[in-house]
């Protein structure tokens, strides 16, 4: 059992160095204002709660550019 927490917990571990990463060049390379990340933040809530956690660069993809989930 141990040794199962240990991977789990590694795999964490690296998959929170790789979205900090990905978050800092987003970041660098887009300009958002503190009141729309806090309304993004809160849509992406609601959206991942609808998805029960399933969401993809895909579905941020479409998302974003307002496609139709069948298009």
């Amino acid at each position: 059992m141990a040794e199962s927490d240990y991977r789990q917990n590694r795999m964490i571990f690296k998959l929170a160095v790789e979205l900090a990463a990905m978050m800092n060049v987003v970041v660098a390379n887009i300009n958002i204002d503190p009141v729309s990340l806090e309304r993004l933040r809160g849509e992406c809530v609601k959206e991942v709660k609808r998805l029960n956690g399933a969401f993809s660069f895909d579905d941020a993809v479409s998302w974003q550019k307002g496609w139709e989930e069948n298009e």
